[in-house]
């Protein structure tokens, strides 16, 4: 992975895991709505009673026949959203997932502040004033943040 692959993949993370989140839920809904689609039952009525016996001549209905169809039609078309989300959600979780899993490699230090400067898009002067004093009751200029930064970063792409 090269270091503007990494750079990109830590600015889109935070979008990255809302798309991924939605897409599951997506998946969850629309994989219900197949299994509804397959528990729905065909009943045939019986034809008895008042004036059941007189009948259209102009039409033939079967219920039970186009009920059948539309189902069959509804399901193959769930079946391929299911295909095409369950591909989004596996592209989607390998960039979470690479991002996630170099984070863990790091200090506390390190990823606090990558993650606050790329993930965030905080500035490095923000970072030395703000987070660092939040953290460790210390200020630091914008040069040391960008180092560590830049430490950070190599120490990612080397994992």
């Amino acid at each position: 992975m090269t270091k503007e692959e990494l750079i990109e993949l830590l600015k889109d993370y935070k979008e990255n895991k809302a798309k991924l989140n939605i897409k599951l839920k997506e998946l969850k809904s629309t994989r219900m709505k197949l299994k509804a689609c397959d528990d729905i039952e065909t009943t045939t009525t019986s034809s008895y009673g008042e004036n059941k016996d007189i009948h259209s001549k102009n039409k033939i209905s079967n219920k039970v026949l186009s009920k059948i169809e539309e189902n069959d039609t509804k399901r193959l078309e769930l079946e391929e959203e299911i295909e095409s989300l369950e591909e989004t959600v596996k592209e989607l979780r390998n960039k979470v997932e690479a991002v996630e899993d170099r984070l863990e490699g790091l200090k506390y230090k390190e990823r606090k502040i990558l993650i606050a400067y790329y993930v965030d898009g905080r500035t490095a002067e923000d970072i030395g004033n703000n987070l660092y004093f939040q953290i460790f009751n210390q200020t630091r200029s914008d040069r040391h943040i960008q180092r560590i930064i830049e430490k950070a970063t190599e120490k990612m792409i080397n994992l």
